[in-house]
């Protein structure tokens, strides 16, 4: 029997689509034939009479007297339906083009997978297996021991320990201490001013008149001097010492809080690059597993050079990326060691080598909140407030010289007149003036005779305009235009303190959603890998899908990783941004409570 081309051609296409998922509707020879599903269909031309089907024309009135096919013939001849391309007459726009219905947008947070419960928990931070020393690769031809390399020892330090010596030991912190020690003896200087002036003179002289007797004179003067009105420069000048000294206080706070601040980055990233490190000898393991798996598969006769030679360049990759990682441990070390000013000849190693979430922020405080907490406990706020108002007491300071001058002085004179040796009334100095300074501005004390003692006391009350009183006016509006600066430079504190909270806080939180993120990547990264060698194992997979899968397993491990220590060290700044920063918030098991006037209880 032989097979229509046509019956060749329905077969063929039958097969496909059943392959494709797609129905097959077949009619009848004297029917058009339909492909597809859901009214989808490919229909031959119809006519009113009579179909043709291989040259032989078929009436519907003669074949066999079919009711079904004069159905057919009939429903055929319907017209199409109204569509866009055959509009019913009056019919609007509106009714051609409905309005979608509206959906909800998009929620990431909802449609996302997550993860829960333990799985969450462990996503949080990154423990992993003791290094074993013989695991390490050797450096500096193999005369470097793992670990401490140039050091000479390693000490084993917690970070409360790092803290504490920090703040005794840190040059910034030592620096900015002297800077405010000379301060405060500036402030002292300045009280100074308002005790009398002591002075004492000796002096010795000799008169040669080309006559003898030749005449020494000895003489010496005691004078106190009491200033009373000095136009304000002394009181103002005192205030102003007085605001200087409080802004180097808040400095030297201010310095302290960014050292401890740098303590913990520094210590926060010894701890990340000795988990990095831990990472990478995983990372070395696992290529050696691959690269032995398939040496395995190819002495079965299912492997292939190719994939031995794969596994080769990832295990020297990983190896080399080890040995970087092994310097990068000590380079951060000596880092930490600077930022404390401890002996960099000492390896520091921390007592936990663990990533974990530090809970230094509550993630329930307001951003109103630390604002005010800002505004109370921030030190650069504070210093800046203080210089502000010293530069406007300085313009009283600058205008005090135009004003008169009133003190009181007394003095005591002795003087002794000798000739030839000897000593008396026999001397020549009859007549003569003796002036000694009595440390002001008025006069002196006058001494006649052959030499005596005298006591003298009185008040000089003098006006001294320099330039007729324009240099000291023009130092007068320096010290305004200068005064407008400084309360400039306050405002710009104030929003570089705003933006800098503004800024960590939105950090803090970014880092917080990195770190579960990253955690899922880890999770589904470790499955991946897991399926990856099984299936090349038995054969579904290839040796590039393997080592894909370990790349990815081993970035999403130092992701992970990175994002737990870079949470922890943005809680670190969000905390000295707020002036909340200390030994004891850095190393607290929980962050305290603000209350609504922006205090700390703990």
């Amino acid at each position: 029997m032989s097979i229509s081309p046509r019956t060749k051609i329905l077969t063929v296409t039958a097969a496909t689509l059943a392959l494709l998922g797609t129905p097959l509707r077949a009619k009848s020879d004297n029917n058009p034939v339909a492909f597809g599903s859901q009214g989808d269909s490919i229909a031959a031309p119809t006519r009113a009479s009579s179909q043709t089907v291989s040259g032989t024309a078929i009436n519907p009135t003669n074949s066999a007297g079919s009711t079904t096919s004069v159905k057919r013939a009939q429903a055929d001849t319907t017209p199409p339906p109204l569509s866009l391309t055959n509009p019913a007459a009056g019919t609007s726009l509106e009714d051609l083009y409905p309005t979608a219905n509206p959906q909800a947008p998009f929620a990431g947070e909802s449609a996302d997978p997550k993860l829960t419960g333990p799985d969450l928990e462990k996503a949080r931070e990154v423990t992993l297996e003791p290094i074993p020393m013989s695991q390490l690769l050797p450096i500096g031809k193999k005369k470097l021991p793992a670990i401490r390399l140039e050091a000479t020892y390693t000490d084993i330090i917690s970070l409360k320990d790092c803290l504490n010596y920090a703040l005794y030991n840190s040059l910034p912190i030592r620096i900015s201490d002297a800077g405010y020690d000379s301060q405060k003896y500036l402030f002292v200087s300045a009280l100074g001013q308002f005790l009398p002036d002591f002075t004492q003179t000796f002096r010795y002289q000799q008169v040669d008149s080309q006559r003898p007797p030749l005449t020494n004179t000895y003489t010496d003067s005691t004078t106190v001097r009491f200033p009373v009105f000095q136009g304000g420069g002394v009181f103002y000048n005192s205030l102003v010492n007085l605001n200087r000294t409080k802004a180097a206080k808040n400095s030297y706070k201010a310095t302290i809080n960014d050292t401890l601040l740098e303590v913990y980055r520094r210590y926060n990233e010894l701890i990340l690059n000795h988990v990095l490190l831990q990472i990478r000898v995983k990372s070395v393991e696992l290529s050696r597993a691959q690269l032995a798996l398939n040496e395995q598969l190819k002495e079965a006769g299912v492997g292939t050079n190719f994939a031995i030679y794969q596994s080769r360049t990832q295990l020297a990759l990983d190896k080399q990326a080890l040995l970087q990682q092994e310097v990068n441990v000590r380079l951060s070390a000596i880092q930490l060691a600077v930022a404390m000013n401890s002996n960099i000849s000492s390896n520091i190693y921390p007592d936990e080598l663990r990533a974990v979430e530090a809970r230094l922020v509550d993630q329930d405080w307001a951003i109103n909140q630390l604002v005010a907490v800002a505004a109370k406990r921030r030190p650069e706020l504070k210093q800046f407030e203080e210089l502000r108002i010293a530069a406007r007491r300085q313009v009283q300071v600058a205008a005090s010289p135009l004003y008169p001058t009133f003190q009181f002085f007394a003095s005591k004179t002795h003087s002794t007149v000798s000739s030839n040796g000897g000593t008396g009334n026999n001397s020549g100095l009859s007549g003569s003036t003796v002036i000694i300074p009595t440390g002001g501005g008025g006069g002196g004390i006058g001494i006649s005779g052959n030499g005596g003692r005298s006591f003298s006391g009185g008040f000089d009350l003098s006006w001294n305009l320099d330039g007729f009183g324009v240099v000291d006016a023009g130092r007068t509006l320096s010290a305004k235009a200068l005064a407008r600066q400084a309360m400039l430079q306050s405002n710009q504190q104030l929003l570089t303190v705003l933006q800098e909270i503004h800024g960590s806080y939105l950090n803090m939180l970014t880092a917080s959603e990195q770190v579960d993120v990253a955690g899922e990547a880890v999770f589904s990264s470790s499955e991946q890998l897991r399926l990856a060698n099984l299936r090349l194992r038995y054969g579904q997979g290839i040796n590039l899908e393997l080592i894909q899968a370990q790349r990815d397993y081993i970035n999403s491990l130092t992701s992970q990783a990175q994002a737990i220590i870079a949470y922890n060290i943005s809680q670190a700044q969000l905390l000295r941004d707020t002036g909340m920063i200390s030994v004891g918030a850095l190393t607290a098991t929980r962050p305290p409570k603000i209350s609504s006037s922006g205090s700390l209880q703990y």
